[in-house]
């Protein structure tokens, strides 16, 4: 059998895909950790202009809502968490590391990562994905 410039390109989605995975199982170990030692993980802050938002990140609950800006915001804030017991989404990384671009065995140039863009891309479909690299659906998906 031979390898052709189709198979490392589908080879090198393959690895993406589960690079991806594991920095996805990584952070969601560090949200464990997280809530594990007692805090709340929460979302949110300005959305439009004045207004802002603040949600439980796990339930996706609304915590609190206001119209008058980052200074209503921080006082809500503070007097709805007076331990600062909540972390911020934001704040738990997918990946502490350094970036390291993913082995593009057999590829030219910069096309590992631009492919890598791609699987990481909103409009890229992951059953198109998935009958690409010959994965179903469901395993791409858990990797993205």
């Amino acid at each position: 059998m031979t390898f052709d410039a189709t198979d490392a390109v589908r080879a090198h989605l393959r690895r993406v895909l589960l690079h991806n995975r594991d920095l996805k199982q990584r952070r969601l170990d560090r949200i464990a950790a997280v809530e594990s030692a007692g805090h709340r993980i929460i979302s949110g802050g300005r959305t439009h202009g004045a207004q802002w938002s603040l949600h439980d990140w796990r339930t996706g609950e609304t915590i609190a809502s206001g119209e008058h800006g980052i200074d209503e915001f921080d006082e809500v804030r503070e007097r709805l968490d007076p331990g600062d017991a909540w972390v911020h989404i934001d704040e738990i990384t997918f990946d502490p590391e350094p970036y390291r671009p993913i082995d593009a065995e057999g590829l030219p140039g910069d096309l590992g990562i631009v492919l890598q863009q791609w699987v990481s891309g909103t409009g890229t479909s992951s059953a198109a994905l998935a009958a690409f690299v010959g994965w179903p659906v469901e395993r791409v998906e858990e990797c993205r």
